[in-house]
Parts: structure tokens; C-alpha cells; sequence
């Protein structure tokens, strides 16, 4: 496993990151591991949110104008 980066992510849009985060649980629940057993994981998982929470901010301010 490794890393995805915010950079990496930040081209994709809520629902693909929405996905993504899915099937990444998804994954390690096949394999019998959870996120918190993978630190790398974790990390990646974080970068999925952060993205989804600056991107879901930007909307909202952009719907206020």
C-alpha cells in the first residue's frame, strides 16, 4: 500500500473521492484488516477526507455570492 497524496486527489470530484473511500474500506474488510491496522492507510483515508471537506467548503462559499 502507499500514499495518495492531496495533490493527487484533488482533480477528482466528491462523488469519485466518495468511491474511492468505499472501496478502500471495502479492500481491507476482503482482506481481513482494518484502516486503523494500516497506518499508510489512515493517512490516505485523512487525505480522501480533507480533500472532500475543502471541496465541499469551496461550494458553500461559492453559494453564498
Amino acid at each position: 500500500m502507499f500514499i495518495i497524496t492531496k495533490e493527487e486527489l484533488e482533480h477528482m470530484t466528491e462523488q469519485q473521492l466518495r468511491q474511492l473511500y468505499t472501496d478502500i474500506l471495502a479492500d481491507l474488510a476482503k482482506r481481513g484488516l482494518s484502516a486503523q491496522g494500516c497506518p499508510l492507510t489512515m493517512i490516505t483515508l485523512e487525505n480522501i477526507r480533507a480533500v472532500l471537506r475543502r471541496k465541499q467548503a469551496f461550494k458553500s462559499s461559492t453559494l453564498r455570492f
